[in-house]
């Protein structure tokens, strides 16, 4: 009987520990835009992120991107970098399988080009990357105070989710009356 009860103890205790080790660890979780965590731009982790710190984020970035280091990322790099990140967070069960890209040259649902970004499947240079980069910072920093704080990006989420729940129309397509 002891050793019966004993069996099932360890059993039990098996158990726990594997659903433990299931359970994602407790702290924040990830933010910013999908696809990218805009916290894991946090050098020096301190909960806010600084221009600086986004930028050189965004350079490391790209430098990952460009496959051949010729100084332009091209659609095809774009995509390859896409995938392997995908690929990564499946791998690390972070995320679910993505849907199907459209086929090569269609406009996606959200009106993007047929690269995923707003400027298509165009090859794109360092600088043009980074001024991209920079456009995006700005438009978090909801306070233009040069910092991104966990307020300003669950503020950006909260638009995000009324953006796509369509409490608010989604910016206009590219080459489109109204687009910038």
């Amino acid at each position: 009987m002891k050793t019966a009860l004993l069996a099932l103890a360890i059993a039990g205790g098996s158990i726990a520990a594997a659903a433990g080790a299931q359970t994602p660890p407790p702290g924040p979780a990830p933010m910013g835009p999908p696809g990218m965590n805009v916290m894991a731009a946090d050098a020096n982790h301190d909960g806010v992120v600084t221009r600086e710190e986004y930028l050189a984020d965004a350079a490391q970035r790209f430098a990952q991107m460009d496959a051949d280091h010729d100084g332009h990322v091209t659609a095809g790099e774009r995509e390859a970098y896409r995938q392997a990140m995908r690929d990564r967070r499946i791998a690390d069960g972070a995320s679910p399988p993505p849907p199907p890209s459209p086929p090569s040259g269609e406009m996606r649902h959200d009106g993007r080009g047929p690269g995923g970004g707003p400027r298509g499947g165009r090859d794109m240079t360092r600088d043009d990357y980074m001024a991209h980069a920079a456009e995006r910072f700005d438009r978090m920093d909801a306070n233009h105070d040069g910092r991104i704080d966990r307020t300003e990006i669950a503020n950006m989420r909260e638009m995000r989710h009324e953006r796509r729940d369509g409490d608010t129309p989604p910016p206009p397509a590219p080459g489109t009356p109204g687009a910038q």
